[in-house]
């Protein structure tokens, strides 16, 4: 019987990364208003038993689910795996909350004015150059 080598830090290691990605998981899924997280995993072809396990952090999902997953929750791939959070998580949460803001009733964002002001300073450059 052979005998297998397991390094305590590196076992350590694993059981952080398992735990940072569970949190980092409910975290971004509870920013996109995912109230049922199973539907998260069906959105993104993950299994329900599979997901079970990234939530309870028994085990990692592989690259394709981190990257399904990320794109679904607008996160990078690298935050979601326990990276440090950085100013592009930030800059997804803030964009996500200005939409939110600026959402109508209806669902739909509002359109900008086409009309120019009187004041506007291309008018106004315009107007100095042909002078």
């Amino acid at each position: 019987m052979a005998v297998v080598a397991t390094d305590p830090d590196t076992d350590r290691t694993v059981a952080l990364r398992k735990a940072r990605f569970k949190v980092r998981l409910r975290r971004a899924a509870e920013a996109c208003d995912y109230e049922n997280l199973y539907q998260l995993g069906r959105v993104c072809g993950i299994s329900k038993d599979s997901f079970k396990k990234y939530l309870s952090g028994t085990r990692l999902p592989n690259y394709e689910c981190i990257l399904r997953l990320s794109l679904v929750l607008g996160v990078p791939c690298d935050w979601l795996m326990g990276c440090d959070e950085g100013p592009m998580l930030r800059a997804v949460l803030k964009a996500r909350e200005i939409d939110s803001a600026w959402k109508t009733k209806d669902g739909s964002m509002p359109r900008p004015s086409l009309e120019r002001s009187c004041d506007d300073s291309h008018s106004r450059r315009e107007t100095e150059c042909e002078a």
